[in-house]
């Protein structure tokens, strides 16, 4: 019996450190490589997922918000977006949002308002979650269920310096957490901070030019020393990302063209392209390509509660997953 008991504890150990290899973050993306802080790369809701995530220079919701901090101060109105996603394997992905503009109230704001808003702020929460996670011993009898929660909340704020060119930075705070998955059920946690910082430029009317810098000091740092009599201590390490994109509507009418290239420390360069064109009777059909990977995508305005309400829907197949994701949004205006 008391060799029984050796062996599960040792098998816990190895199931752990498998866990803080593989699962700390990154199983539930495509090509990521098994990197830290993969919450903050599986997009958020459906108007940029439809859109191929090209989104870098996109401006008009919390979503481009989320992607460049630096085009909140161009938004038109007051948004609320909320965003959910049911993933194969027992997944699952949720995204609660807010963006304003912010203008100044006082007899030295400029009369020309449309020319001058002079900032903008955004705040928002992600949640991630994997249920369901067979624990086994050596000879592959399992012992019991495991998983993995992650939340993140951002806040962003930008300043729109001339009508032309706006700077923002964006502030992520990422909770990790194996639930039960110590001997007595204790739990395995780590937090950490990440700071993204952006720009936009718009050279010409109906164009703009946009850079971020992404992830910058995030990591995790595991300790399971307290959990076992001989732990592991770990840190893993978020890449650091560039994006630089291009967007414009300038091509033809109610269209809206955009593409990105992204580059980082660990993985290759990759490109994002999307296309947005608005029909009448507010509806508006999306189109991207992700990496090489088609994603779709539609939407329907109309009026709820005396306010202007939209959903969305992004298909999105990505290569080497089990299923294509359906992604549903539902935006508020005011």
């Amino acid at each position: 019996m008391e060799q029984f008991r050796t062996m599960i504890s040792i098998s816990k150990k190895v199931f752990w450190m498998l866990l803080s290899g593989c699962l700390i973050a990154p199983t539930v993306l495509h090509a990521q490589g098994g990197y830290a802080g993969s919450i903050l790369r599986m997009g958020i809701g459906s108007r940029s997922e439809a859109m191929g995530r090209a989104y870098t220079a996109f401006i008009g919701d919390p979503e481009s918000a989320y992607y460049n901090p630096a085009t909140i101060p161009f938004l038109e109105a007051r948004i609320i977006d909320l965003s959910f996603r049911a993933l194969p394997l027992d997944r699952s992905f949720a995204y609660v949002g807010f963006a304003t503009r912010l203008r100044p109230k006082s007899k030295y704001a400029p009369t020309h308002t449309e020319d001058y808003q002079y900032g903008g702020l955004s705040l928002s929460w992600i949640h991630a979650s994997v249920n369901k996670i067979d624990g086994r011993d050596l000879d592959g009898v399992k012992f019991g269920e495991y998983a993995n929660q992650q939340n993140a909340v951002r806040f962003s704020f930008s300043l729109r310096l001339r009508k032309e060119f706006a700077v923002g930075i964006g502030a992520n705070v990422i909770w990790n957490q194996f639930p039960r998955l110590g001997k007595g059920g204790e739990t395995v946690s780590s937090n950490a901070v990440t700071l993204d910082i952006g720009a936009l430029l718009m050279p010409a009317e109906g164009v703009w030019v946009g850079a971020t810098l992404r992830h910058l000091n995030g990591k995790f740092a595991w300790d399971s020393n307290k959990l076992y009599e001989r732990g592991t201590q770990k840190i893993d390490r978020f890449p650091k990302i560039w994006r630089f994109g291009v967007s414009t509507s300038r091509i033809y009418e109610n269209l809206w063209l955009s593409f990105d290239v992204e580059g980082s420390d660990v993985f290759s360069l990759r490109t994002y392209a999307g296309a947005y064109y608005q029909l009448p009777a507010n509806i508006g059909l999306r189109a991207g390509l992700r990496d090489g990977q088609p994603t779709f995508g539609a939407s329907y305005g109309f009026a709820f509660l005396n306010k202007q309400a939209e959903l969305h829907y992004a298909f999105v197949n990505r290569a080497n997953e089990l299923d294509a994701e359906h992604i549903f949004s539902w935006a508020f205006r005011f």
